[in-house]
């Protein structure tokens, strides 16, 4: 018999009313995904407007690739099974479909012979992924993965119960059209229907009994899609790549018309935008943004996931369900320690495969609990007013800010006129004790070089990172404008500064208040200076050396090699080693977020549990790109006892000291 007579798709001797019922079943499952979308788009067009353009092309090449997903090898790799397996099976059934309902008759010969394999090999591995993903959920049961909820587990076996009736009726086929031997190539199926015949069970009642549960399976588990949370992310996710924000991690945006605003924040869940609300829908529960969190890591109540899935919680309990925002505000849900918690360090949104953006929601309930409720910790409150003050949050006087450069003779913009480059000082460089000696050796490394630059001097006021952060965007607003103008007034075109904060801030949010230009993190500068034979060094430092990443120098801004390639010009390559967290992986100090001004009341402090990890490699030496990053070292290496036995530097001294003289 040949092979097109006897494969005419699933629909072998099935009788016109079981077709009839599974034309019914899929226009039925249409509608109620339909329904189901059409009800998640209502609510997200409650938020406000925002402009989005989607990227297309990369929501397609990570879903496709899963690059983002196959970052953990385990779970990635159950993910991958899961979903590509499906992916297959459910092409191949549109295949079946078509060849069965159309006159394209295209499922026979080789092509069926080629598609039914690939079928098989899905089916398998559809069922090994489900397998090891049941158990993680029964056996395993990884902290990441609470609260569980009933959803959790119906999709994983909903989707099981598809996967092998569909083996099962093929098996029954196989069996009641005699064991044809081109459908060895099916051979799950094909030793199925040797099972199913030898308990004589291979005949065509048994092959329309299951096949119509396949089918109802099969379209129950479809229909289930736009209702189950756990499943929502099909459909979400690949949207939520596709709109999400181009610019680095972390960018915050200016509240339009701030003066003319009656509130401020997230005070209902109105006032996220419509992507901020999709992003709630997005997050299918895998957790990774909470094992990778430094603050739920160290006992502190955050969780990245757990602040989505509140917010989603009072989306519905206000869109759905229609309670008031007097019964059910945000705030009922998330307690303020969680909010005040974030460093902002992004590891959540690395992490996430779904690309969920966190930080910017937590900065909203941070500008309500600032500017609208005044709950703040005591210690936050004494570090803005002395920004407000004296334009730094150390509250030394402002008429200070220029003094560690007296004796070096550095010119400031008013007494130059015009220079190439403006140092950006910041406020560590200009006030704390410790990281004036980084700048002077900033200072030495581009004189040396013959760079020409000049500082602000008292006309430089905070960049407001940590204001902006903490919420208080009414103070992060003069900052910006004053700065600003100052800049412009100077014709700055070209920064140099050595904190990311700064540097963040300075290239990525000024732009919203009309200042754009090249700004460089003093590793980067420093690298083409070497590169161009600007500044020559000599090696051999004799310490065991190791650096940390700066969460806005890595994460958010993409600065990896260049501290890197700086000391490997200056570190033999057997005492260079690199910390267990490092690079996108790297694991945060402690101090970003403002959280450099607040005290950590809860669980282990982050810089500690940093510093055990320093301690644990055999590291003589610490290397650093960020003032804050220092200030955390200094105090966690002294407190976990190994002041003596490890050093604490940033790069610039490394380089200053391997300078020839």
């Amino acid at each position: 018999m040949e092979i097109v007579e006897v494969t005419r798709g699933v629909w072998w001797n099935v009788p016109t009313l079981f077709k009839i019922m599974v034309y019914l079943l899929a226009i039925v499952s249409a509608y109620l995904i339909y329904k189901g979308i059409k009800e998640r788009y209502r609510l997200w067009k409650r938020g406000k407007v925002e402009e989005r353009k989607p990227d297309i092309g990369t929501a397609i090449r990570e879903v496709l690739t899963h690059s983002r997903i196959l970052s953990e090898k385990k779970p990635g790799l159950m993910h991958a099974l899961i979903f590509f397996g499906f992916f297959v099976l459910f092409i191949g059934t549109l295949i079946v479909a078509v060849d069965a309902d159309t006159p394209l008759h295209i499922y026979h010969g080789k092509f069926y012979l080629i598609v039914s394999f690939l079928l098989e090999i899905a089916g398998l591995v559809l069922i090994v992924g489900l397998i090891i993903a049941l158990r993680r959920r029964y056996v395993e049961k990884p902290e990441r993965l609470k609260p569980e909820t009933s959803d959790d587990y119906v999709v994983l076996w909903l989707l099981l119960s598809v996967a092998v009736t569909g083996f099962i009726v093929e098996g029954v086929r196989i069996s009641a059209q005699g064991f044809p031997s081109f459908e060895k190539v099916s051979f799950v199926g094909y030793a199925l229907g040797k099972i199913f015949n030898f308990l004589g069970l291979g005949g065509s009642k048994t092959h329309k009994f299951f096949w119509f549960i396949h089918a109802i399976l099969s379209f129950g588990f479809i229909s289930y899609i736009a209702y189950s949370r756990k499943l929502m992310h099909i459909i979400v996710t690949p949207w939520n790549i596709a709109y999400r924000d181009p610019r680095p991690y972390g960018v915050v945006d200016r509240i339009p018309d701030i003066e003319e605003q009656e509130s401020f924040g997230l005070v209902r869940i109105e006032d996220l935008t419509w992507k901020q609300l999709m992003d709630l829908d997005a997050c299918m529960g895998c957790g990774r943004c909470q094992d990778a969190c430094p603050a739920y890591s160290t006992g502190k109540p955050l969780t990245p996931k757990g602040i989505i899935r509140k917010l989603r919680d009072h989306m519905e309990e206000r869109f759905i369900s229609g309670r008031s925002e007097e019964e059910c505000g945000p705030y009922e849900h998330i307690e303020d320690e969680v909010i005040w918690s974030c460093t902002t360090c992004a590891a959540c949104m690395e992490k996430c495969p779904a690309r969920i953006e966190h930080i910017d929601k937590i900065v909203e309930m941070r500008r309500y609990l600032t500017l609208m409720e005044g709950r703040i910790p005591e210690e936050m409150a004494l570090a803005l007013r002395n920004m407000e003050n004296n334009f730094n949050p150390w509250g030394v006087g402002f008429a200070s800010r220029a003094d560690w450069a007296r004796d070096m003779g550095v010119s400031t913009m008013s007494e130059k006129g015009e220079a190439e480059y403006l140092l950006w000082v910041g406020c560590a460089g200009s006030f704390d004790d410790r990281y004036k000696k980084v700048i002077k050796c900033l200072v030495e490394i581009l004189r040396a070089s013959g760079v020409d630059f000049a500082i602000l001097g008292v006309e430089e006021k905070c960049c407001g990172d940590s204001a902006r952060r903490l919420g208080n965007e009414y103070l992060f607003e003069m900052f910006a404008m004053e700065n600003v103008e100052v800049l412009k007034n100077y014709n700055v075109k070209k920064i140099i500064t050595a904190c990311p904060h700064g540097y963040h801030v300075l290239k990525n949010e000024y732009p919203q208040y009309g200042w754009s230009g090249e700004v460089y993190h003093h590793t980067e500068f420093i690298l083409n200076l070497i590169k161009n034979g600007k500044i020559k060094l000599k090696k051999g430092i004799g310490y065991k050396t190791v650096y940390h990443d700066s969460c806005y120098l890595g994460r958010h801004n993409g600065i990896y090699n260049e501290p890197r390639e700086i000391l490997r010009e200056i570190v033999p390559a057997a005492k260079y080693l690199e910390l267990p967290r490092n690079r996108e992986n790297g694991f945060c100090c402690g101090a970003g977020g403002g959280r450099m001004w607040l005290e950590e009341r809860i669980g282990k402090r982050i810089n500690i549990e940093r510093s055990e990890e320093v301690a644990s490699t055999g590291a003589e030496l610490i290397v650093t790109a960020c003032p804050f990053c220092l200030t955390m070292f200094e105090d966690g290496i002294k407190v976990i006892g190994k002041e003596e036995a490890i050093l604490r530097k940033d790069i610039a001294e490394i380089v200053r000291e391997a300078m020839e003289n």
